[in-house]
């Protein structure tokens, strides 16, 4: 059995873990982690990935997790290619992996938008600010500011991510635009708290600015990148990094 190793993806933290233990146990060993995944072989793809939050909540989908997991199984030779494909409850993503500079390309699925893609029962949240609602496997909610995020995070945030109004509850990224070119954000996440990044976020966020490829959301964590592919889907490319 393989040791579980920490990593992270722009400062959003994993522990991974390949093999039986059960989650519950796992938890017990986060060191502070944003999240526990839990991998197995699938017959679907090359590995099933299984997202669980820090309190112990589970999750459909994890950007930041799937570039951490497709490097992780790259350099443990889990899988031989560079390609590699990873089942979560939203579906299977195709991941590449650049290991020349340790960088992961995901192509993360299509959005699906508006607030019924994400739980959201607008006359529930009547008393919350105006919000776009983009669904990438998870919900999220995206709160435009012209001030600062972090701030603004801090202040809506745990109102936002536990609103009777969301059915399944929801992530916030409060968001900037800085160009045309980029973003930077604040994200708050459901069953975790204030996050350094966002996979899914980053990728809402671009759904939301309505802004033509390439894309930059940056987070205090750092950097991803975000573009359409021909079909619609969208895909992200940052680094993922052992602790």
């Amino acid at each position: 059995m393989m040791q579980d190793v920490l990593m992270h993806g722009s400062g959003n933290r994993f522990l991974i873990h390949v093999g039986d233990q059960d989650a519950a146990t796992l938890m017990n060993k986060l060191c502070g982690a944003d999240g526990l995944l839990l991998l197995s072989s699938d017959e679907h793809s090359d590995l099933y990935m299984q997202i669980f939050n820090a309190d112990g909540s589970e999750a459909e989908q994890c950007g930041n997790g799937l570039r951490c997991v497709a490097l992780h199984a790259f350099r443990s030779q889990i899988v031989q290619s560079t390609t590699v494909t990873i089942r979560t409850l939203a579906g299977i993503n195709k991941c590449v992996v650049y290991p020349e500079s340790n960088e992961v390309e995901v192509t993360i699925g299509l959005p699906e938008v508006g607030p019924n893609a994400s739980g959201a029962n607008l006359d529930a949240i009547a008393d919350l600010p105006e919000m776009q609602f983009i669904n990438m496997g998870n919900p999220n909610a995206v709160l435009w500011t012209k001030g600062d995020p972090l701030e603004i995070r801090q202040e809506f945030g745990p109102i936002v991510a536990r609103h009777r109004g969301f059915t399944e509850g929801i992530n916030l990224h409060v968001a900037r635009l800085d160009s045309n070119e980029q973003a930077t954000i604040a994200s708050w996440e459901r069953g975790v708290g204030p996050t350094l990044a966002s996979g899914t976020g980053g990728a809402s966020v671009f759904v939301a600015s309505n802004q033509p490829s390439p894309f930059v959301v940056t987070s205090v964590g750092g950097s991803l990148t975000y573009s359409k592919s021909d079909d619609g889907q969208i895909v992200m490319r940052g680094p993922a990094t052992y602790d």
